[in-house]
């Protein structure tokens, strides 16, 4: 099981082109999570370093199903988006000047801020999200071919009865 979500999530995040063409906001990298619940019984087989370079695969890839749920609540509904941001970088970004239509000079246009909904213009907080998944998501070390998840397969293969 540890083998196909490796396989999986590293299928995701070429497929986002490692965040640069955004991540469907219906998917997860990570569906399960075996590795977590199971981490005890490769303790004996693998090295320290092969550990940490599973774990910390599974933490970024953690991280980035949170980004793009995240992302998804941003998008759903802006006003309910997560503040990250000190008030000092949140004011300095916001500020962006909208121009103000008068109504009366040109009575069917949309106003700016329907505009932003039709468009769905990304918000501060939905852009620094963005950010973060490209970044993250360019910083994860591929594990599929490394001699580490060679010993998973290999572990894998063996009977049950052969482990012990």
């Amino acid at each position: 099981m540890i083998l196909q979500e490796i396989r999986y999530a590293e299928q995701q995040i070429r497929n986002s082109g490692r965040g640069t063409k955004g991540y469907s906001l219906s998917s997860k990298l990570l569906p399960t999570n075996s590795w977590n619940d199971n981490i005890h019984l490769f303790t004996r087989y693998l090295k320290e370093t092969q550990i940490d370079m599973i774990s910390e695969f599974y933490a970024k890839a953690t991280y980035i199903d949170f980004l793009i749920a995240e992302r998804s609540r941003q998008r759903i509904n802006p006003k309910l988006s997560i503040r990250t941001l000190s008030q000092g970088v949140q004011s300095s970004a916001s500020v962006t000047a909208q121009p103000t239509i008068p109504v009366d000079v040109i009575p069917d246009q949309p106003t700016p801020q329907q505009v932003a909904q039709i468009v769905q213009i990304p918000t501060p907080d939905e852009l620094i999200t963005i950010h973060l998944l490209t970044e993250i998501s360019s910083s994860i070390e591929f594990l599929y071919n490394t001699p580490a998840v060679e010993k998973l397969r290999k572990i894998s293969e063996k009977r049950w009865y052969q482990l012990f």
